[in-house]
């Protein structure tokens, strides 16, 4: 297992998205709302769009949220600096990537993709084919620079699924169940943080993102089900920076809600 990561700068919301079609109620710009299930929609199984960032900016994280995809649909990642289409894919070409495999997870609605080496691209293009559908959907896009932990966090950190279903018991005794969607609550207690990471990237998260932006979390940088282990949502809670006993040596404790 290796260190967690956060990626707290997301690049797309400073740019433009555009894609191959689109429904007219459901479009490209939906892609850079903060809420997965604000989709993209095709019109037929295969489609894809571009995240022109408007200049060449360096990262080396890239996820996309709010899939709805079957066990038969694949993925393709392409980073470009030169295309604008993103077809060239000089920076960084995945290939189709399948349902199960390290970067997609269909029940997850998610793909991740960590790049070894932070590298500089403009134009993101993720191409997708569903051919048991009617369309393909996408939720949000998440292009950044990554800060993986110095040190992990600490044992007894806990994933949460939450159910909004409700559940009413009747006159009769029985339960009825009007069922909804879920999320996944993420708490990690970060016990050793260092004072560059202090006042850099915990400071940076608590000052411009809050409560109020999305950021990512990685639970596990080498995980064989990166889609899996990607959290993206809100801060829930504003924890303070703890000083540990050792001289420049802070803690966290971190609680994610996914967005829905």
């Amino acid at each position: 297992m290796a260190n967690a990561a956060l990626l707290t700068d997301n690049h797309a919301l400073a740019g433009l998205v555009s894609a191959s079609e689109q429904a007219l109620a459901m479009p490209a710009s939906n892609l850079l709302t903060p809420h997965p299930s604000e989709r993209w929609r095709s019109l037929t199984s295969q489609a894809f769009f571009v995240l022109d960032k408007g200049s060449l900016r360096t990262a080396d994280t890239v996820m996309v949220k709010g899939l709805t995809l079957g066990s038969n649909a694949t993925i393709r990642l392409r980073l470009s600096s030169v295309d604008s289409d993103g077809a060239a894919g000089d920076v960084f070409d995945s290939g189709p990537v399948a349902d199960g495999s390290v970067n997609l997870d269909s029940d997850y609605y998610a793909a991740t993709w960590l790049l070894p080496a932070p590298a500089a691209w403009r134009y993101t293009r993720v191409d997708i084919s569903d051919p048991e559908a009617d369309a393909v959907e996408a939720g949000c896009i998440v292009d950044g620079l990554r800060d993986a932990f110095d040190y992990n966090f600490a044992v007894g950190g806990s994933v949460q699924f939450v159910d909004r279903s409700r559940v009413a018991m009747s006159a009769a005794g029985l339960s009825l169940v009007w069922p909804d969607n879920w999320y996944r609550k993420v708490e990690f207690n970060f016990e050793w943080v260092s004072a560059e990471q202090r006042y850099g990237l915990i400071e940076r998260m608590d000052r411009l993102n809050g409560r109020r932006l999305n950021v990512l979390l990685i639970a596990d940088t080498a995980s064989l089900n990166l889609a899996r282990d990607s959290f993206y949502g809100l801060v829930s809670d504003l924890t303070p920076s703890t000083f540990a006993q050792a001289v420049e040596i802070y803690g966290k404790q971190l609680r994610i809600d996914e967005r829905l």
